[in-house]
C-alpha cells in the first residue's frame, strides 16, 4: 500500500523533476535564440509548426519509450541469479532512475535505480548495482565506440570551422570508450578508486562497501563467461538504435533531414558525454546544449531546426520522466513482489497431466 510520506517524497521529485527539465529546456531555448538570432524568428518557427506532422511525432515518442523497455532487457542480461526480474519491470525503474537524474545532482538514478531493483525483485544491492552498473558502462562504451566509428568510416558532414573542434571530440570520446573497457576488463580499477576515497570517511564507509560488493558481483560476471557481456553489448546496439530512430523521426515530423551519420554521431557522442556530466547538476542542459551544438554542427541542421528538435526531444523525455514519478509511487509501495522461481513454487502441483493436486 502506499504511504502518505511516500506520495509526499515521489510527488516531489516529480515537480523537481520536471522543473529541472523546464528551466533547462528554457536555457537553452534562449541561449539558441540569442546565438541564432539572425535565423530563429517568429516566421521561422511558424514555418516549422506549419510542416510539423503529429503523428510521425507521438510515433517517435513510441519508440523513445521503447527504448527503455530495450535498456531494461540489457540490464536484465547481466542478472544472472535465479530471481532475473522482467524486462518491463526494469524499464519502469529506469523510468523512475531518468527522473531522479533530473530532479538531483549526480548520479543518483543509478543508485536509485539498484535499490529499487534490490527492495522490489529482491536481489542483492551489490548484484543489482553491478549489473546496473555494468549496463550503464557496456552502454557508454557502444556509445563512445559508434561516435568514434561513425566519424571515421562515414565521414558526417561537418563544417570546415569545426573540424578540428570535432575531431578532437571524436578522439576524446574514443578513448573514454577504451578507458571503459579496461575498467570492465578490471573490476578492481573500481575498488582501488573507492579506497582512495570514500573508504577514507567513516560517513562514506557504507557506500565502499557497496562499491566493493559490486566489484565481486562484477567479478563473478566475468566469470560466467562471455554470454552475458555480449547480450548485454547486443541489447546496447539495438537500444541506442532505437533511440536514433527516434530522434530521425521526430526529425522528420518537424520536416527536418538530418544526415543519418551525423545524427549518430551526435547521439553517441552526446550521450558518451553524460558520464562526465553525472557529477554536475543540471546535467539536462549540458545534455541538451551538446546535442543541440552537434545537430548543427555535424547532422546538417539548420539553427532553427536544430532548436525545434531538441525541444521535441527534451518535451519526450519530459513525458518519460512523468511516466518515472508512475514508477516511483508503484516502487514505493512496502509490498515486495514475489519472484518467478517463488510463483513456480508456491504453485499447487499436479501429477503430470491428470490434473490431481498433490499436497505440498
Amino acid at each position: 500500500m502506499n504511504t502518505p510520506t511516500a506520495n509526499f517524497e515521489t510527488a516531489k521529485v516529480l515537480r523537481r523533476g520536471i522543473i529541472s527539465g523546464l528551466i533547462g529546456l528554457g536555457v537553452i531555448i534562449l541561449a539558441a535564440a540569442t546565438v541564432g538570432r539572425s535565423t530563429i524568428d517568429v516566421a521561422a518557427m511558424m514555418a516549422i509548426a506549419e510542416r510539423t506532422r503529429l503523428g510521425i511525432m507521438f510515433l517517435s515518442l513510441v519508440v523513445m519509450s521503447l527504448a527503455f523497455w530495450l535498456l531494461g532487457l540489457r540490464w536484465r542480461s547481466l542478472l544472472v541469479g535465479p530471481n532475473r526480474p522482467p524486462g518491463t519491470g526494469l524499464a519502469a525503474i529506469l523510468c523512475a532512475g531518468l527522473l531522479l537524474n533530473s530532479a538531483l545532482p549526480g548520479p543518483v538514478g543509478e543508485f536509485g535505480a539498484a535499490w529499487f531493483a534490490h527492495k522490489r525483485y529482491r536481489i542483492t544491492l551489490g548484484e543489482s548495482l553491478a549489473a546496473g552498473m555494468g549496463a550503464r558502462i557496456i552502454g557508454l562504451i557502444v556509445a563512445a565506440l559508434a561516435a568514434a566509428i561513425s566519424f571515421v568510416v562515414w565521414a558526417p558532414p561537418i563544417p570546415e570551422a569545426f573540424q578540428t573542434a570535432i575531431s578532437a571530440t571524436a578522439a576524446g570520446v574514443g578513448l573514454m570508450g577504451v578507458g571503459l573497457i579496461v575498467v570492465v576488463a578490471k573490476p578492481s580499477i573500481i575498488v582501488w578508486c573507492s579506497v582512495k576515497s570514500v573508504a577514507r570517511f567513516e560517513r562514506t564507509r557504507r557506500a565502499h562497501e557497496i562499491v566493493v560488493e559490486a566489484a565481486t558481483s562484477m567479478e563473478r560476471l566475468r566469470a560466467q563467461g562471455p554470454g552475458p557481456i555480449a547480450a548485454c553489448v547486443g541489447w546496447s546496439v539495438v537500444a541506442h538504435s532505437t533511440v536514433v530512430g527516434g530522434i530521425m523521426l521526430a526529425a522528420w515530423s518537424l520536416g527536418a533531414s538530418p544526415s543519418v551519420s551525423g545524427l549518430l554521431f551526435t547521439y553517441a557522442t552526446t550521450t558518451a558525454a553524460v558520464v562526465i556530466m553525472f557529477v554536475l547538476p543540471g546535467s539536462a542542459v549540458g545534455w541538451d546544449a551538446i546535442f543541440l551544438t552537434l545537430l548543427t554542427t555535424t547532422a546538417g541542421l539548420s539553427m532553427p531546426d536544430a532548436l525545434a528538435v531538441a525541444v521535441v526531444v527534451r518535451i519526450q523525455q519530459l513525458c518519460i520522466m512523468c511516466a518515472g514519478g508512475v514508477a516511483m509511487a508503484w516502487l514505493t509501495r512496502t509490498e515486495t513482489w514475489p519472484t518467478h522461481k517463488e510463483k513456480s513454487d508456491n504453485a499447487p502441483h499436479t501429477d503430470g497431466g491428470a490434473g490431481i493436486v498433490k499436497p505440498q
